[in-house]
């Protein structure tokens, strides 16, 4: 009777574990606005990588320095889409080791310039804006100073205005960023083709390192059956 009692005891703490993880809850930040096609495709592969653990994730749209900084203070579970460079600035993150997005990074002006790499811009422009918060767009520009002077702004909307307006003679963007009001602010000016191809990356805090793994085999299977692919013909291919 004791041995049964024990048994018993030892399968509903497992039952009980299992349903804790089940429900298990992460809330992650996103420098993307929500407007914006690439939050829309993160939130829809967060949700499915998360799903495929038994896990419920929240996606937050949050400023980039905002979100860098409540992930610091355990406020946020991770952070969706930083570069993997991002992990040199906060080596006690986790990263999970699979890019679930490429971002392709692009140069806006008033009139056609040929535009090709980083070095480009020294070319023609004088004045560079970007979005806030996107650390290597931060690093890349800092590398052509004082050719360029940069001008931090708070949106991809606000990066395109500045330049329609002659604040800015270029703006350096992320093509998936955008917002449909900004989609059509570039048929007002030129878009480069892609400077930059960066792969994109979930960090984790450091108290849920242990997901990592599992979370970066699933979306090695996620990949292989074309999630990603299919994300972004639904939602954001420039065309």
């Amino acid at each position: 009777m004791l041995r049964f009692s024990a048994v018993l005891l030892a399968t509903t703490l497992l039952g009980t574990s299992a349903l804790a993880h089940a429900q298990t809850e992460l809330v992650f930040g996103t420098t993307h606005d929500a407007n914006s096609a690439s939050y829309h495709y993160a939130r829809d592969y967060l949700q499915q990588l998360c799903a495929d653990n038994k896990l419920n994730c929240e996606l937050r749209s949050l400023p980039g320095r905002r979100s860098e900084a409540l992930l610091a203070i355990g406020k946020l579970d991770g952070e969706v889409g930083r570069v993997k460079g991002y992990g040199l600035k906060h080596p006690d993150y986790v990263r999970v080791e699979e890019p679930f997005n490429v971002v392709q990074t692009r140069i806006f002006t008033r009139t056609p310039f040929t535009i090709s790499s980083w070095q480009s811009l020294t070319y023609f422009a004088r004045t560079v804006s970007y979005k806030r918060g996107i650390f290597l767009y931060q690093q890349r520009l800092e590398q052509l100073v004082p050719s360029l002077q940069l001008h931090d702004v708070q949106s991809e909307d606000a990066c395109l205005q500045v330049v329609l307006a002659q604040r800015s003679e270029a703006c350096v963007f992320d093509v998936g960023g955008l917002t449909s009001d900004a989609r059509r602010l570039l048929k007002k000016g030129y878009a480069s083709a892609s400077i930059e191809d960066l792969p994109l990356f979930i960090y984790l805090h450091k108290d849920h390192g242990e997901l990592a793994l599992p979370l970066a085999e699933t979306a090695r299977r996620m990949q292989a059956r074309g999630v990603p692919a299919q994300l972004r013909r639904t939602y954001y291919e420039l065309k």
